[in-house]
């Protein structure tokens, strides 16, 4: 069964990019939670404070290269800091920019990766990645 989408966190380091995103995200639904993180590691952060005031977010969308903590790091932090009940409920998509065949079947196998999309995100990719995961 699909779970309602409740909020969104962007992984990406790359202002413009989040900037749109979050527009995208917006223009879907305007009260909708959706907040930034600019690395691997802001992110492990925000999601162990339990989100703000405890919204947790139900979608996270991953980009591959950032500084700090990148998204492959990530993803191994996320596989061991959180309970398996827990990553369930998060639906993880994997930003693809370069090679994105070869990163798409990387991202893919990692348990936790539940979809990938191809930079940049628009409008559209958004609303199919929506209704592809959420009621």
């Amino acid at each position: 069964m699909l779970q309602k989408l409740k909020s969104v966190l962007l992984v990406d380091d790359d202002e413009t990019t989040n900037f749109l995103n979050k527009f995208f995200v917006r223009q879907l639904d305007n009260d909708l939670p959706v907040n930034v993180a600019n690395n691997g590691k802001e992110a492990i952060d925000f999601i162990e404070k339990g989100g703000l005031e405890g919204n947790t977010p139900c979608l996270l969308i991953l980009d591959t290269n950032m500084p700090v903590m990148n998204g492959w790091e990530f993803l191994d932090a996320f596989e061991k800091k959180f309970n398996e009940d827990f990553k369930k409920k998060v639906v993880v998509v994997m930003l693809t920019a370069l090679d994105v065949e070869h990163t798409t079947q990387m991202a893919l196998a990692n348990p936790n990766v539940t979809d990938t999309a191809q930079k940049p995100l628009s409008d559209l990719k958004f609303r199919v990645l929506i209704n592809k995961h959420f009621s």
